[in-house]
C-alpha cells in the first residue's frame, strides 16, 4: 500500500520546499507526481474582458496573462528539471481560476494533494480547508518548510471520529514507514441516543494490525485544549508530521469559535495531514 498518483499545487512564489517536499513523497513511494499551477489572475481578467461595460485597456490586460502564463512556464521548467534530477515520473498542469476550488476538482484522481500553508488568507476559506471538507486528503506545508524525508517520528490526533479515521487511514502508508508514532486521544463529539450501544473503536489494535509502532499514547485531552496540546505534544515527541481528522464541528463554529482545526492550521510549524 502506498501513494501512486501525488498533486502538489505550485504556486508562481515561493514554491521551492513545496516541490522539494512533494519530490520526497512521489521518489520514497514511487509514484507519479503532478504538478498544478493556478492563475487567479488570468481567470479574473479573462472575466472582467466579457464584461461589455468594463472599462479597460485590451491591450493591457492581454500583456497581464501573458506575463502570469510565462511565469508559470518558467515554474513549469523548473519543476520538471527537479523531477528529472530526482527520478520521478510527472507532468504538469495549468489551470486559471480560484485556487481552492480548482484544487478541489483536479484532486479527485490522485491518492494525495499537496498545498502550501496561507498565511495570508483566512484559513478556514483557503485551498487546504476547501481540499480537506471536499473529502480528499491534503498534505499542508508549513510555508518555508519541507519535507527532507519521509518523518520518522508522527503525531496522530484521535477521537474516534469519521474525520480522525479518514486520516488515519489516508496516512496509513507514512505511518507503516515511520520509525514510531505518538497518539493524542481526545474528547469524542459523538453524541449518541440513550438506547443505542455502539462498540469500542481500539485505534491501537487498528494501527498495530497495519505494522504501526505506537511508541507512546497520550489521553484526556480536554476538547478546548485540543488545538494547542497538539502542536505541543508534536513539538515534544520531534514529530516531523502531524495527522488530524479536519472539522468535526462545522466551518461557521470554527470561525465564530475557534476550534483544533483552525489552531493547527494558523500555528503550524511543521506539515499536517488533515482528512473530513
Amino acid at each position: 500500500m502506498g501513494y501512486r498518483d501525488i498533486l502538489v499545487h505550485v504556486p508562481l512564489v515561493e514554491n521551492e520546499t513545496q516541490v522539494a517536499s512533494a519530490l520526497v513523497l512521489a521518489r520514497h513511494f514511487n509514484a507519479h507526481l503532478t504538478g498544478i499551477c493556478i492563475l487567479p489572475d488570468a481567470a479574473m481578467l479573462q472575466n472582467v474582458a466579457q464584461n461589455p461595460f468594463a472599462r479597460f485597456d485590451a491591450t493591457e490586460v492581454q500583456d497581464v496573462i501573458e506575463r502570469e502564463y510565462d511565469e508559470a512556464a518558467a515554474t513549469e521548467k523548473r519543476f520538471n528539471a527537479a523531477a528529472d534530477q530526482a527520478g520521478v515520473s510527472h507532468n504538469w498542469l495549468t489551470s486559471e481560476g480560484n485556487p481552492a476550488d480548482v484544487l478541489v476538482h483536479a484532486a479527485r484522481l490522485y491518492d494525495l494533494a499537496m498545498v502550501p500553508q496561507d498565511a495570508d488568507a483566512d484559513v478556514l476559506w483557503g485551498p487546504a480547508t476547501q481540499l480537506a471538507l471536499s473529502g480528499r486528503p491534503v498534505l499542508i506545508v508549513p510555508t518555508g518548510r519541507s519535507l527532507a524525508r519521509v518523518p520518522d517520528q508522527v503525531l496522530v490526533a484521535w477521537n474516534g471520529s469519521a474525520q480522525a479515521a479518514a486520516a488515519v487511514r489516508t496516512a496509513l502508508p507514512l505511518l507503516k514507514e515511520s520509525g514510531g508514532i505518538t497518539l493524542l486521544i481526545g474528547e469524542s463529539h459523538e453524541v449518541l441516543p440513550v438506547w443505542m450501544r455502539l462498540p469500542h473503536i481500539d485505534i491501537v489494535d487498528y494501527l498495530q494490525r497495519h505494522g504501526v509502532t505506537i511508541v507512546d499514547t497520550r489521553t484526556e485531552v480536554p476538547d478546548s485544549e485540543a488545538g494547542d496540546r497538539i502542536l505541543t505534544a508534536a513539538q515534544h515527541c520531534e514529530a516531523g508530521l502531524i495527522v488530524m481528522g479536519a472539522f468535526g464541528r462545522s466551518r461557521l463554529s470554527e470561525w465564530v469559535l475557534g476550534g483544533a482545526t483552525r489552531h493547527v492550521l494558523e500555528n503550524m510549524t511543521l506539515p499536517v495531514l488533515m482528512a473530513h
